[in-house]
């Protein structure tokens, strides 16, 4: 405490008028400085207004309910705060936005607050955001141990000494970006509420703190939200920062204008949102950091009888029924672009208390979690158990603004689930990931993105894990179609085209392409089209339209520990089920065209984090036209029979074969175990009995005369995916395009 000098400034900062100020004036106005702070820090701890989070009577209940809580939470708290006295960082919270593994020691207890560790200044963004003094508060009001406060404080006051606001907005340092700004203002006043009453936390610190904040707030009110600022998640973090402040001190004369300031700031950020609810960055991270500054500022608004902006409320809803829908059904976003595999049930248990909304609380945990109960108290605890639950109405979802699509067999965690893209690149944040997918079955991920490592070029992998091979997609000679030039900046980038969806109860269909290879001196024009038979598999389609010789590739990642195979002669590579995981088939339908051949790779399941992991890449040359087709099956845990798959001629109805240019079909015969659900189709002719199968047809032109009637094993349709179905004596057939 010794580094913090006697000042007054966080008394010409106040609003003297307001009664509840009278001593501090009086005080003032004696010429008593140290008495009117004494008598503005018991003002602070113990005023009954504004209202934070949770409220200060219900803190022992509360400790009670927190404490019967997921155990691993408590116990990272806890870790955490040990860590930080000592000196000792390590950034593993789940919504940390760069997490580390190794911890960083300031062994003599003086911390450098702009040291870079292994290169790369994420790691220093992070120290200067102070979520672990959260963590040191929450320790303090589970144990009352004085050591947790004393280090918070302690901490604070160094870091206020040593950390003055810059001249300009141009010179921020490590310390002073905008961003950095805005998040501690939410992380120093969630702080505070833990502290305010430890004697540790003196009338000296607080005013410190209150001059620091108030500087904060100036910082960020000079920095214009517009321009690149509207459209990125760094105006929305840092002006619901400064909301924080406005709410957390009425007291300051410039709160009243700071509140509508930021408030009409974040209501001009709502354009980084699509019209389909998720964030135009293409990445699931930065969504949700995104909707959690929208979320706190309606939670503060709320709590404090302040009318929050309606159009902020419909966008922070949209964004989380986007959530609940892209949900994988372990309930994880995907590792789309920059995003880490976190849970989201906890942001989506939030939305359902802040809105009330059943659907929301489906999505949300059954119980509220060890963050959400200190954010919304008793009261909040009380209200989640008394919300109903219920499941949405759609499985499967188009997400057609921003180019993502959703296919579900049903909402239980044994699922299968697919996620496509075909959207634009999202900025920095986005990946050449045009036409990747993700699958997930029976509980656990089979195909996966590749995730995102780091932001610095001084290692390899960022620009590995950000180019196309490292995505679930295809290429072309092994070019990339979306081109890296360094770790936020992109050259030739790869626009979507042609996206198309249908969705039916007993099945989904989507096709997306993209002009990344428009420019090669011969062009060519990929097309992925996919269609999920729920609730089983799916069938995968890639061709590719040019007129000269080329090597297509497709590109398949497994988890870190599959055991991936590829075995001969059907070419068919995968991983097997065990009795207690699913495993998972690609089958192609024409294996003797294609070669295939398994490589080592990395995957970032968090960022600083990278596991060795098994990626398949299929290969074809061709001249002209060219397609390939697989099946992707997943296998249930216990399973060992896969699917025959083989391919089918495809006729005209004068009796002439059709090219495979032209058409296409595949039979899939389910075995036994498989055959479970039951199919609505457009017609149903009886064919005797059999195993259940299933025939598809894919078009590669569309059809438009009578002879594009085709004949697929005997039986004549027209359409240009068509779907063949017999079982028990039936057969019913589809017109799904």
């Amino acid at each position: 405490m010794a580094e913090l000098r006697e000042r007054t400034i966080w008394a010409r900062n106040l609003d003297l008028d307001r009664a509840e100020l009278g001593v501090v004036r009086a005080a003032l106005d004696a010429g008593d400085d140290a008495g009117a702070l004494t008598a503005l820090h018991a003002h602070m701890a113990n005023r009954a207004a504004p209202r934070l989070y949770f409220r200060d009577e219900e803190l022992e209940e509360l400790i009670a309910y927190v404490k019967e809580s997921d155990g691993h939470e408590l116990a990272l708290v806890m870790e955490t705060a040990d860590e930080v006295v000592r000196h000792t960082f390590v950034f593993r919270f789940p919504w940390d936005m760069e997490r580390t593994n190794e911890p960083v020691t300031f062994a003599d207890g003086d911390i450098d607050w702009q040291h870079i560790p292994a290169q790369d200044p994420e790691w220093t963004y992070m120290l200067n955001r102070h979520r672990y003094w959260i963590a040191l508060g929450q320790a303090y009001a589970l144990t009352r141990d004085e050591r947790y406060a004393e280090a918070l404080c302690r901490q604070m006051a160094h870091w206020i000494a040593r950390n003055p606001v810059p001249a300009t907005l141009a010179e921020p340092g490590l310390a002073w970006r905008t961003i950095e700004a805005g998040l501690r203002c939410e992380n120093w006043i969630k702080a505070f509420q833990y502290v305010k009453r430890s004697p540790h936390f003196t009338p000296q610190l607080l005013g410190a703190m209150l001059d620091s904040l108030h500087e904060h707030g100036e910082y960020i009110a000079s920095a214009p939200c517009e321009g690149w600022k509207r459209i990125s998640n760094w105006g929305v973090l840092e002006n619901h920062g400064l909301f924080g402040l406005s709410v957390f001190m009425p007291e300051w004369k410039l709160s009243a204008s700071w509140r509508a300031m930021s408030a009409e700031r974040l209501k001009s950020t709502r354009l980084q949102v699509m019209k389909d609810g998720l964030h135009w960055e293409q990445s699931p991270m930065y969504h949700n950091e995104v909707l959690h500054g929208y979320m706190d500022y309606l939670i503060l608004a709320r709590n404090n009888g302040i009318s929050a902006d309606p159009e902020i409320e419909e966008t922070a809803r949209r964004m989380l029924h986007a959530d609940l829908h892209i949900a994988k059904p372990n309930h994880h976003q995907p590792l789309q672009g920059d995003s880490d595999d976190n849970d989201l049930r906890d942001l989506l248990a939030a939305g359902a208390l802040l809105f009330e909304d059943e659907t929301l609380r489906f999505g949300g945990l059954d119980r509220l979690d060890f963050e959400n109960a200190w954010t919304f108290g008793m009261e909040g605890i009380r209200a989640y158990g008394r919300l109903a639950s219920r499941a949405p109405s759609e499985a499967s979802k188009p997400f057609a603004a921003s180019g993502n699509y959703v296919m579900r067999s049903d909402w239980s965690e044994q699922a299968s689930y697919l996620y496509f893209h075909c959207g634009f690149l999202g900025g920095g944040h986005g990946h050449a990931d045009m036409l990747h997918v993700d699958v997930h079955a029976y509980g656990r991920d089979l195909l996966t993105d590749s995730g995102r490592y780091n932001y610095g070029d001084h290692t390899e992998w960022r620009r590995a894990l950000k180019r196309c091979a490292a995505h679930n997609t295809t290429t072309v000679d092994g070019i990339d179609f979306t081109e890296y030039v360094d770790t936020w900046a992109s050259g030739r980038v790869a626009q979507p085209m042609g996206a198309h969806w249908i969705s039916e109860p007993d099945f989904d269909y989507v096709e997306g392409s993209h002009d990344g290879y428009a420019y090669l001196a011969d062009p060519v024009t990929p097309l992925r089209r996919i269609v999920f038979i729920k609730p089983g598999f799916w069938l995968l389609s890639d061709s590719f339209a040019c007129a000269g010789e080329h090597e297509f590739e497709q590109h398949f990642h497994f988890l870190p520990g599959d055991d991936v195979e590829v075995e001969s002669g059907s070419l068919t590579c995968g991983t097997a089920a065990s009795a207690d995981e699913a495993g998972v088939r690609i089958m192609p339908v024409h294996p003797a065209r294609l070669s295939c051949a398994l490589r080592e790779s990395r995957i970032s399941r968090e960022y600083n984090r990278l596991e060795v992991n098994t990626a398949a890449t299929y290969k074809l040359a061709g001249r002209g036209f060219s397609s390939m087709l697989q099946v992707i099956y997943p296998m249930p845990p216990g399973s060992a029979e896969a699917p025959i798959v083989e391919p089918v001629d495809v006729m005209t109805y004068a009796g002439d074969r059709v090219p495979d240019s032209a058409a296409e079909a595949v039979r899939i015969v389910l075995p036994a175990a498989a055959a479970d659900h039951t199919v609505t189709g457009e017609m149903s002719v009886d064919k005797g009995g059999g195993a259940e199968e299933h025939i598809l047809l894919i078009c590669h032109r569309k059809p438009g005369r009578h002879i594009d009637s085709y004949v697929v094993d005997g039986t004549q349709v027209f359409g240009e995916i068509v779907w063949i179905k017999r079982a028990g004596g039936t057969e019913q057939v589809t017109v799904i395009k």
